[in-house]
């Protein structure tokens, strides 16, 4: 790695080399990289609408609603209508959904133990802080102005 590659693209190399491993690794169950992040937060929050979905991961509307498209697709979730609200659907896990789920956890620590093997255990904690401290700022910086929040 070249020493004056700027963060952005230091932040950048981890993120591809992040999606690649998990492609391969969940090719096998039928799902990308782009569809982990919403399978894990569903199995720890169902229910939740898709627009809640958009907020949690800062992405458009129009992104969510693909990747959920997919999973219903794929039979992974399913929608139903919220009781409270008969215009509103929450999102849940389907059977095949929670079939994956603890795959899906073990896939995911998996690649963050191998990638955290280089550093010393004393030392982890410390980097995931520091690098959650920078994305937070960051989202500040870019714009919004606000804390990340929950659904």
């Amino acid at each position: 790695m070249h020493p004056d590659m700027p963060l952005g693209a230091l932040i950048s190399v981890i993120h591809r080399n992040h999606i690649i491993a998990l492609n391969t690794r969940l090719k096998p169950l039928g799902l990308s990289a782009g569809q982990l992040p919403i399978l894990l937060f569903l199995s720890r929050k169902e229910g939740i609408p898709q627009e809640a979905l958009a907020r949690h991961f800062r992405l458009d509307k129009a992104t969510i609603a693909r990747g959920v498209k997919r999973l219903e697709d794929g039979g992974f979730i399913c929608r139903q209508i919220d009781p409270g609200n008969r215009r509103a659907y929450g999102l849940f896990l389907t059977g095949k959904g929670k079939e994956v789920r603890d795959d899906l956890r073990v896939i995911d620590a998996a690649w963050e133990e191998e990638l955290l093997a280089i550093v010393p255990e004393r030392e982890r904690d410390d980097v995931i802080q520091l690098l959650r401290t920078l994305a937070d700022h960051s989202i500040f910086i870019a714009g919004t102005g606000r804390e990340h929040d929950s659904p």
